[in-house]
């Protein structure tokens, strides 16, 4: 299973629309961090919430010359909701995060400004040859945030926090629309014609037509698209995306069926597919979530234990603010308890909601399920739970949570080569109705067609991929735990494992699911010696068919690392999601990266 992809390039190799990239090196993780040109330079691809996607960099580039004025960029977002909480957030932060050092000035009214982008073929036979192999039957709308450039690091935090950008395959199909518009009005229109509607749109002049794409856009190359769309037809792998109402629909199903797989089922109102909302990624499941109890009342949120980072900025950056039970064990059961007192008996607003992970990531933590549960009902709070790692057949976390979200993206699609999420209702907890109701009024479906095919394509047998992970995870953290050079292995068996026992499913197959983290006696030279040697993917992202290793708190943390440490996420720790590789193979690689540690 010896594999080295080279530094920047997509993983898995050749890949279209791959949501990681190769990062092989300790220092080629932490020179990306510092913005090192030589990094930059070579990336091809990237986690999509933090890399925007060469396809959506060529239709920014697309948008700017015909909507930007000089020293204007832009953020692409497939809904004007989206695009006007972007907006607001803009404003918002500017000031809130605005120094004397500051790199931006604060804008100005209307310096923020929404531009909508109306892409379709205007011949549809033509437009069949493109990647989707038909033409929408209206035209696709694409909403622009139109800012001074200096204000991106802001506008990169709404994109990265929320994940509700445009994706990459809505970007490609977009590019690939422009460019058949493109051709055909130079083959339609007298050239006089065509030199004059050329000039009209470098100057900005929106028109009731569709803009057409530059000679200078970048998008994939038609040999590329012809030979991805042969593929998947060939081996008869896909649906054509005129299906996707159908795929989101058996995703939905799918779903719903994973969470009513019930130790008890008689105790609890089995899941349906219309409890099951379906996101563009991970984190906006967890924004809209967020939104959606927002919309029942106003509040601040706990969020208990350590989470993943966007997690913690969505809590606080939108809404009144959360407070921070960073260990999610021990004292931190007794202080959530005093804050939901306090607030309950206090003139301050009743706490709107706990949120966790289950287990965490990275330190594969698990909280007290039954005991959150009856913290909230007590004080009449809901209890959100991302069950992302611990995955819908391993774990049973709809017993105690009023909403589970997900990343799909994760060990759901496997072939980290699309992005989704999910948010699902408990039809079982009492705060249902009022939270149906309020999803119905801030819900958006973002997920775009071509990435619900791949989505439910891939997710197929995810069942079955999910008893393996769990067996070669387990087994590579036992070899690890065995090593006198390891200090600590955090896997969900070996971390809280008392309250993963309670929320784990009966089922014979059921595990603690692929990912783990590791530390060794020797600190950094260690883990820089054991990472470098490993002949796996490395890079950001897991929940992989593959092995995916990354040092994980230099890659989500590097600004911080101090304050991450308060709560034992250290800088050299080294994260490993385990994949679908023979066990033997597995096993052989880890111990010559063990090997590879000077005593």
């Amino acid at each position: 299973m010896a594999m080295h992809v080279p530094l920047g390039e997509c993983v898995p190799p050749s890949t279209p629309f791959a949501v990681s990239v190769s990062l092989p090196t300790w220092d080629d993780n932490v020179d990306y961090e510092k913005g090192e040109q030589r990094v930059l330079d070579a990336m091809v691809s990237g986690y999509p919430r933090f890399f925007i996607a060469k396809p959506i960099q060529a239709l920014v580039e697309h948008v700017k010359d015909r909507f930007a004025l000089p020293k204007e960029t832009a953020m692409l977002f497939p809904s004007l909701a989206c695009a006007e909480r972007c907006t607001r957030f803009i404003y918002d932060q500017a000031q809130k995060q605005h120094t004397d050092a500051a790199a931006y000035s604060l804008p100005q009214p209307g310096q923020v400004r929404i531009v909508q982008y109306a892409v379709e073929p205007i011949n549809r036979e033509a437009a069949a040859l493109d990647a989707m192999k038909h033409a929408l039957d209206s035209p696709v709308k694409i909403y622009c945030v139109l800012f001074p450039a200096d204000l991106f690091p802001l506008a990169k935090q709404y994109w990265q926090h929320t994940g509700n950008g445009v994706s990459a395959r809505l970007a490609s199909y977009c590019l690939h629309i422009a460019q058949a518009n493109e051709k055909y009005e130079q083959e339609a229109r007298p050239r006089c014609l065509r030199k004059a509607a050329g000039a009209a749109a470098r100057h900005g002049a929106i028109t009731s037509g569709t803009p057409h794409a530059e000679p200078d856009s970048t998008p994939v190359p038609e040999s590329t698209m012809e030979a991805d769309t042969y593929l998947e037809e060939r081996f008869g792998r896909n649906f054509d995306p005129k299906y996707a109402g159908e795929m989101k629909l058996a995703l939905r199903r799918r779903i719903a069926g994973a969470l009513s797989r019930s130790k008890q089922p008689q105790e609890k109102q089995d899941v349906q597919a219309d409890d099951v909302y379906l996101m563009a990624t991970g984190m906006s499941a967890m924004f809209y979530a967020h939104q959606a109890l927002l919309g029942v009342r106003c509040g601040k949120s706990v969020c208990f234990g350590f989470p993943y980072t966007d997690t913690l900025k969505i809590l606080e950056k939108f809404g009144p603010g959360t407070y921070f039970l960073g260990r999610g064990e021990g004292a931190d059961y007794e202080e959530l308890e005093r804050i939901l007192e306090r607030h309950a008996q206090s003139e301050e607003e009743p706490i709107l909601a706990i949120f966790t992970e289950c287990p965490s990531n990275p330190l594969l933590k698990t909280a007290d399920m039954p005991r959150l549960r009856a913290l909230a009902d007590r004080y009449g709070v809901a209890l959100v739970v991302d069950e992302t790692i611990g995955s819908f057949p391993n774990v049973d976390v709809l017993d105690w949570a009023d909403i589970v979200v997900s990343s799909l993206t994760k060990v759901f699609s496997g072939d980290s080569n699309v992005m989704g999420g999910s948010l699902v209702l408990n039809p079982a907890q009492p705060l249902y109705t009022r939270l149906r109701k309020s999803m119905g009024a801030v819900y958006e479906d973002l997920l775009w067609s071509e990435d619900a095919v791949f989505l439910e394509r891939n997710s197929r047998d995810f069942m079955k991929r999910v008893p393996k992970i769990n067996s070669n995870a387990l087994a590579v953290a036992e070899l690890l735990r065995a090593s006198a050079k390891v200090s600590c292995v955090r896997h969900p068996k070996f971390v809280t494992p008392k309250n993963y026992a309670k929320i784990m499913r009966s089922t014979s197959d059921a595990g603690y699911g692929g990912l783990l983290s590791v530390e060794f006696v020797a600190g950094e030279s260690a883990s820089r010696a054991f990472y470098d040697h490993l002949r796996c993917c490395k890079g950001p992202s897991l929940g992989t068919n593959f092995t995916l290793v990354s040092p994980y708190t230099i890659l989500a943390h590097y600004a911080e690392l101090d304050w991450a440490a308060q709560f034992g996420v250290h800088s050299d720790l080294v994260r490993i999601s385990v994949g679908l590789e023979p066990r033997e193979e597995l096993l052989a690689m880890f111990q010559a990266a063990l090997d590879a540690i000077l005593e």
